[in-house]
């Protein structure tokens, strides 16, 4: 265990045992991911900015294909939530990236199935107003972190500062297409039985905002797991195909402006 970590809170420590968990490097959530038979164990700072997802899971059950809470106790300033394990692969694998009929018939399953929910219905918001706060206090307090952003979004052609492209965000709002989201609709979010979509993993960020966001979001996903980004290329991947397979026109602006507001969150 990580230190700080003192001991597995007793309603977790009672149903894993005295299991052997596996670290799961896929994910860039922070948080500290093991994989268990049947199970999945994330533990991440109490105060976490995803620590919401139990909650969001057990509003999510029998609405849309998510795990199941098993347990969730925060202890020690740590959040411990408990899941059961979904069935299946990420459709980031090379099995699902080599099948281009298949990775985008799910992302458009994935995404109607959260399309399918009434947003009213929904208590949880991940407005573009949240979203600018969050990336304002970050960079207020001196911690945003450019090195995983766009090479073209700041310098030369782009912004000249986090700040800079904070200020246009907040000038170019787009009208909003409200829906329920995801908020990290990416491939290794999204799993598959070699034949369907079969759920969604993290979704600490899920809630009513434009659908846009997952758009975007799934395109850049779509085109950073087939153009090298990753190390790997597969070239019968169009990122662009997966608003056809969604039935939705593409919106180049909303698009660039998505991609540029996940920029600084």
């Amino acid at each position: 265990m990580d230190q700080g970590i003192r001991r597995i809170p007793d309603s977790v420590a009672a149903i894993l045992g005295d299991q052997t968990g596996k670290v799961d490097g896929l994910g860039k959530s922070g948080a500290r991911v093991l994989l268990f038979d049947d199970y999945v164990l994330k533990i991440r700072p109490e105060n976490s900015r995803d620590a919401a997802d139990a909650g969001i899971l057990r509003w999510l059950a029998g609405k849309a294909p998510v795990p199941r809470v098993v347990a969730h106790e925060a202890a020690d300033g740590w959040d411990w939530l408990l899941m059961t394990r979904l069935r299946g692969q990420e459709l980031c694998r090379d099995e699902v990236m080599n099948r281009p009929a298949l990775l985008l018939d799910c992302m458009a399953e994935a995404l109607h199935a959260l399309w399918a929910i009434p947003a009213a219905e929904c208590p949880f918001e991940r407005t573009v107003a949240d979203n600018l706060a969050h990336a304002e206090a970050t960079i207020v307090a001196g911690r945003f972190d450019p090195s995983d952003c766009e090479p073209e979004t700041f310098g030369p052609g782009g912004f000249e500062g986090p700040k800079a492209l904070l200020d246009w965000l907040k000038r170019h709002t787009p009208p909003q297409d409200c829906a329920v989201t995801h908020g990290d609709f990416c491939l290794p979010n999204l799993f598959t039985d070699g034949k369907r979509f079969t759920g969604f993993i993290d979704v600490g960020n899920a809630g009513v905002a434009d659908r846009w966001m997952d758009l975007a979001l799934g395109w850049r996903s779509l085109k950073h797991n087939s153009d090298g980004h990753y190390g790997k290329t597969y070239p019968n991947i169009n990122p662009d195909d997966l608003f056809r397979a969604a039935g939705v026109p593409k919106d180049a602006e909303k698009l660039r402006y998505y991609i540029l507001l996940d920029e600084l969150n």
